[in-house]
């Protein structure tokens, strides 16, 4: 086919020539891609046509749909009609008054709106133009060429059509999905080629293409919108999940934006932050001011925000967001964190968390089923709790028992004044803020007292505490407030406090190394564990429960453990305690080898035990004592302070260094056998 200028197919000679072809084509058959003048997409929609079944005179009234389907389909293609109408609308009169037809199609061929000026005056919104239904058209074509496409009177498939010159463009969208088609139709009553169209064919395809440009325009712009909205509703409904306070603000401070948990901090109230400035919810010298202002990063900031009358400390990270354009002011994010959620992680990625409840205290004898009862009924007081036993009797068991009781969803603070260095003490208890000391954290660093806000702070081995702090925690336990080393305010803590000891604090505080006042405040509520010699049974069940649970951690069979071992157990003292009971099993279940434990499993101490004539049971250093002739009938005679000194020492090892069952041997008061071992200088803790 030869190409030919645009106003060729706007000529007579074209009109004459295409109207031939097409007769011969429906008449006799003819193939109208070998004619060399019918545009080739132009005869292939016309070879569809017919096989679809399309007249040349059929009436395209014949195809539309009803009231319903119509505004169904309208229902649609709102977005399309909701974007182009307001465009189309304005050009409507002008192609009334001019003639012409201005149609809206959708990409089915369904005229949507518009105006439609043909001979048969009747309105055709509703009805259906496609290739199955009317043949070809310039806006069938336009939706299946993807472009811009005009059509002149015999190119259209009915008869109809044949004084029209129609163009029409498609209206796509950003993914390149055809939405519709955007038709302009020209009636002409006399034969078109006498009047002078090229030039109204040519404008015609310039103004429909620039319209649907508009409109594609229009569409993009929505899209934009519409992606803007949803990612800003995504970040808002984000922002409402952050449990943390989200909050930008202007380079003065002047609230843009926050999201609720922020409006739950600041607003102390139903206020709205509209025209508030952030620097009126912090001190006047606060140091966030000077980061806003210099555009710097900051993270964890510990500032006091106000709520009314009240304070709460939070930790704020500041990020600057700098604009490029110098026409807008910058703007800066600020974090807000409640101290007490950051402490709670830190007490939790530490394991500062109570694993035992009062069903894992293991054992039946009545003085252990006295001890957990009143355990359990102190859990549920706010009073402080100390706790009496020696070593190894399950002091922090009790206690976090009680603790799991009463606050199982706030931390557990344990410290052992024992084990912490004398020259750090303070600063762990009581934190520090930042510059404080030599060494110490850029942002400061809480205590554990201020851990332990919300929870139970244990104080293991309470009588060790240096005695010039004894004065500064009895203050915190009065007025549960707690100032950190190098700081200059109080910080309100909220906490219930379980001490533990095994030293007689009474003779301590004669001797000038503890304070009353604090043990009276310690002391409201007081617990003695007993020692597992005083237990009896006890130590079967213990045993069993050790065997169970380290057989079945190791993945091992262990049976039992036989009569011979049981005996043994029983007899021995438990210097220990529960501790020593369990270490003792653990050893036995590995030399047992998945065996009964028997005596020979046992641990070296209980096997070299053995009684006395008089039924006394001996340890192994007692015996060998004897051996060596320190405690002999031939020994050489002591004087008076000598032999006390003797007895006091055999004593206190019998009672496995007990004071209570030491001092009852004696007949002696637990008073009278503290200042005794003092004078001796005998220690009250069991050697090791």
């Amino acid at each position: 086919m030869v190409n030919h200028p645009s106003h060729y197919y706007a000529s007579k000679e074209y009109w004459e020539e295409v109207e031939r072809c097409k007769r011969q084509f429906v008449d006799k058959g003819e193939n109208p891609l070998a004619s060399g003048v019918v545009r080739k997409e132009i005869a292939e929609s016309w070879m569809r046509s017919k096989q679809y079944g399309v007249k040349l005179d059929t009436n395209h009234l014949n195809y539309s749909l009803s009231e319903a389907e119509l505004l169904k389909m309208k229902e649609k293609n709102k977005l399309l009609l909701d974007l182009s109408m307001p465009l189309i609308q304005n050009f409507l009169d002008l192609a009334a008054a001019s003639g012409h037809s201005l149609e809206l199609f959708d990409p089915n061929g369904v005229f949507l709106s518009g105006i439609h000026i043909d001979i048969t005056k009747t309105n055709v919104k509703g009805t259906i133009w496609n290739e199955k239904t009317t043949g070809t058209t310039s806006h069938t074509m336009a939706i299946s060429q993807k472009k811009p496409y005009q059509i002149i009177g015999p190119e259209n498939y009915l008869e109809i059509l044949h004084n029209t010159i129609s163009t029409s463009a498609p209206i796509i969208n950003g993914d390149g999905m055809v939405l519709g088609a955007l038709a302009l139709v020209q009636v002409f009553p006399e034969k078109p080629w006498k009047k002078d169209i090229a030039e109204m064919y040519s404008q015609a395809l310039g103004w429909v293409t620039s319209l649907v440009m508009a409109i594609e325009k229009q569409i993009e712009l929505h899209r934009n919108s519409e992606s803007l909205r949803v990612v800003n509703d995504v970040l808002n409904t984000t922002l409402e999940f952050i449990d943390e306070g989200i909050v930008s603000i202007e380079s003065d401070g002047s609230i843009i934006r926050a999201n609720k948990e922020a409006g739950r901090i600041l607003h102390c109230g139903n206020n709205s932050l509209d025209g508030r400035n952030i620097f009126e919810y912090f001190n006047k010298n606060t140091r966030i001011k000077e980061y806003v202002i210099g555009k710097r990063n900051a993270e964890f900031l510990e500032e006091n925000v106000k709520c009314g009358h009240d304070e709460k400390p939070y930790l704020v990270s500041i990020k600057p967001v700098i604009r490029q354009d110098n026409d807008s002011s910058d703007i800066t994010i600020l974090r807000l964190v409640n101290t007490d959620k950051i402490n709670a992680l830190v007490t939790n990625r530490t394991g500062a968390v109570a694993k035992f409840n009062f069903n894992d205290i293991v054992g039946e004898s009545e003085s252990m089923n006295r001890a957990k009862r009143l355990a359990h009924r102190f859990a549920g007081s706010q009073e402080n709790v100390l706790l009496l036993g020696e070593s190894g009797t399950g002091k922090e068991i009790f206690a976090q028992a009680m603790h799991n009781q009463y606050r199982p969803n706030g931390p557990f603070i344990a410290v052992n004044c024992a084990a912490m260095p004398r020259n750090l003490i303070e600063s762990e208890l009581f934190g520090y803020e930042a510059g404080a000391f030599t060494g110490a954290e850029k942002h400061g660093r809480p205590g554990k007292i201020e851990l332990a806000n919300g929870g139970t702070l244990f104080l293991d081995e309470i009588g060790d505490m240096p005695y010039e702090l004894q004065a500064v925690l009895l203050r915190v336990l009065q007025d549960k407030m707690v100032m950190r080393l190098g700081g200059n305010k109080y910080r309100q803590v909220n906490f219930r406090l379980i001490a533990a000891t095994n030293q007689d604090l009474l003779t301590m505080i004669k001797d000038k190394v503890f304070r009353e006042d604090l043990y009276f405040r310690l002391s409201v509520l007081n617990i003695e564990i007993p020692p597992l010699r005083e237990r009896g049974n006890d130590i079967f069940l213990l045993t069993e429960y050790f065997i169970r649970q380290y057989s079945q951690r190791m993945g091992w069979k262990v049976s039992g453990i036989t009569e011979a071992a049981k005996s043994k157990l029983l007899k021995y003292d438990w210097p220990g305690n529960v501790r020593q009971l369990e270490n003792a099993i653990i050893y036995a279940v590995n030399v047992a080898e998945e065996q009964d434990i028997d005596l020979s499993h046992l641990p070296k101490e209980l096997q070299l035990m053995a009684e006395d004539k008089a039924g006394v049971v001996v340890s192994a250093n007692e015996m060998q004592d004897t051996q060596d002739g320190s405690d002999s009938a031939e020994d050489p005679m002591f004087s008076m302070k000598e032999s006390e000194k003797q007895v006091l020492l055999r004593t206190m090892s019998k009672s496995g260094y007990n004071i209570g069952v030491a001092a009852n041997f004696l007949g002696i008061s637990k008073t009278t056998l503290y200042r005794k071992l003092k004078e001796h200088k005998i220690s009250t803790k069991y050697p090791r």
